[in-house]
């Protein structure tokens, strides 16, 4: 087990005076998760590997343990906090995934009698999932996570105007889960982000993904409900 040097004692303190003042507000994350779980609801279950409800419940009580250690918000580094907050993005993650996988095995086999009202609901879903699941894998990934955001600035993922301008930013500015709901946003409207440069190999790695969910959201399962509607 690592010892903590002075050198790392200084800079857990220098985590913990900074995000005294600027630390990513928690209800935004929730609120994100809680919107993913809303739209699972929607979700038809054929187009889940579990029942709506289990897979809810699950999410529900993964988010409760994040709250539970989380409770001094990003003012310390917390190993646990990150490996629920990881775990809760990665089961999101699958089940999106698994469900666009379905919907598509349903479009082009047929396994099941779906109306192109359904088609088209359940891939707006998938679609807006998309969106809010990418939007916290960015904010939990950026620096190794809010936790040490600040005190890895060399170590940053996205590149954000205000951390090149100080004058739109304060000096010890951070970006907050908004920030990264409107990076992921514009990353499948513009299949390219507005504003934010991908610094590592990883962020870009999960943009092109991103974009490649979406496009094949919107141009086959989108394009296709719309087809059988008319």
């Amino acid at each position: 087990m690592p010892t903590k040097t002075p050198a790392n004692t200084q800079k857990l303190h220098h985590v913990r005076k900074v995000f005294k003042k600027t630390h990513d507000p928690i209800w935004q994350m929730q609120l994100g998760v809680l919107i993913v779980i809303g739209l699972q609801l929607v979700t038809s279950n054929t187009f889940l590997p579990f029942h709506k409800a289990w897979v809810a419940a699950l999410e529900v009580l993964l988010l409760l343990a994040l709250i539970a250690v989380t409770t001094e918000g990003y003012r310390k580094v917390s190993r646990p906090r990150r490996n629920l907050a990881m775990s809760l993005i990665g089961i999101i993650a699958a089940i999106n995934i698994f469900s666009l996988i379905l919907l598509l095995d349903n479009l082009f086999l047929g396994t099941s009698a779906v109306s192109g009202h359904s088609l088209l609901l359940n891939g707006l879903a998938i679609y807006i999932t998309n969106i809010f699941m990418f939007a916290l894998w960015y904010w939990e990934m950026d620096g190794n996570g809010p936790d040490w955001r600040t005190a890895t600035q060399a170590n940053r993922d996205f590149l954000f105007p205000q951390m090149i301008h100080e004058r739109f930013g304060a000096k010890d500015w951070l970006p907050g889960f908004a920030d990264y709901a409107y990076l992921s946003t514009t990353n499948v409207t513009n299949f390219a982000s507005a504003d934010t440069v991908p610094l590592t190999h990883r962020a870009k790695i999960l943009m092109m993904v991103q974009s490649l969910v979406a496009v094949v959201t919107v141009v086959l399962v989108l394009a296709r409900a719309i087809n059988i509607l008319g």
